[in-house]
């Protein structure tokens, strides 16, 4: 069956009368194969929600099926990368086409020649259910990427590749199921992103969150990992709080203001500011940044400043970063 634009309105696209699409199924939407979501259907038409421009959309073009679900691709190399809310790769792009990214622009949301060192966990035998890993690689010095095969998928292991530099796309793993079935595991996956993932429990944290305001901890005690929320009107010191259970919380990495204060040039500086801070994780793992004098007023270098942001997240090299700097 072809489908085919009937009426277009701002990111709202319709098809008249009977369509061969399904709700909540990804779609093509005209020449430049924009992408977009079908968001209500009956006998009559079927609405679409496009998430690119649409301006010189023309009625009578054609809209693709995909079959499936808006899906992500999950696997090594998210980390590293810059996305759009519909997880096209903008470094990618833009070494294509430029600063200015056209629309319907396409690219693998994750780098399909890059090699990963691969560690495979498993062995021909061996019987795999949804959440187990079955291979590692390191995403980052600091951070390892943890394969896990697909919630929906269990079987036994008739295949496992030998540890070794794979890409994404490289069959790692093959499984058969109960009924005989043969599954094909990757380095990635995609999954819809309307579903949420699963989990075989919620656990609880038996750990406090400490802010130090006593009204929070006494009254409203909150725990590590958890989540809360701050209701209130203008002005009524919602976002305060927030700064002051930052200033003083147990983070992973503290990064100072280097460009108020320029008197931090090593950790024992840092920590001479308040012996409190020579508790913090962050002062005991030696994980503590200062920015660079002038990183505020670099606003054309927005980019770089992120760049800078992920690595130290992540655990980068720090050589031959400009607006960071680690104390030691």
């Amino acid at each position: 069956m072809e489908n085919k634009i009937y009426s277009i309105n701002g990111p709202v696209v319709t098809i008249k009368g009977k369509t061969d699409l399904a709700m909540m199924e990804m779609v093509y939407v005209g020449k430049s194969r924009l992408v977009g979501e079908v968001i209500r259907m009956n006998d009559k038409e079927t609405t679409i929600q496009v998430y690119e421009e649409t301006g010189g959309l023309k009625a009578g073009e054609p809209v693709e099926s995909t079959g499936g679900p808006l899906s992500v691709t999950l696997g090594p190399g998210i980390l590293r990368n810059i996305y759009d809310g519909i997880q096209r790769p903008l470094p990618a792009i833009e070494s294509h086409m430029g600063s200015f990214i056209e629309r319907g622009a396409h690219e693998p949301s994750l780098d399909i020649a890059a090699k990963w060192d691969v560690t495979v966990n498993v062995k021909a035998g061996d019987t795999l259910t949804g959440g187990q890993i079955y291979a590692t690689c390191p995403e980052t010095p600091a951070i390892q990427h943890r394969c896990m095969v697909p919630p929906e998928v269990c079987g036994t292991v008739t295949w496992a590749a030998e540890n070794g530099s794979y890409t994404v796309n490289d069959p790692i793993v093959k499984l058969t199921d109960t009924k005989g079935r043969e599954h094909t595991l990757t380095l990635c996956q995609k999954w819809p992103i309307r579903t949420p993932r699963p989990a075989a429990e919620r656990m609880t944290s038996p750990r406090p969150l400490i802010t130090g305001q006593r009204v929070i901890d006494t009254m409203f005690p909150l725990a590590k990992g958890g989540a809360a929320a701050i209701p209130g009107g203008f002005g009524t010191g919602k976002t305060m709080t927030q700064h002051q259970i930052a200033k003083w919380c147990d983070a992973d990495i503290i990064i100072y203001n280097g460009a108020i204060d320029k008197s931090v040039a090593t950790l024992n500086d840092f920590v001479g500011k308040n012996a409190l801070l020579s508790q913090f994780k962050a002062v005991k793992n030696g994980n503590v940044w200062v920015t660079s004098a002038d990183m505020y007023q670099q606003m054309t270098s927005t980019a770089d400043i992120i760049d800078e942001l992920h690595g130290a997240f992540t655990g980068d090299d720090a050589s031959d970063f400009h607006y960071l700097r680690k104390l030691g």
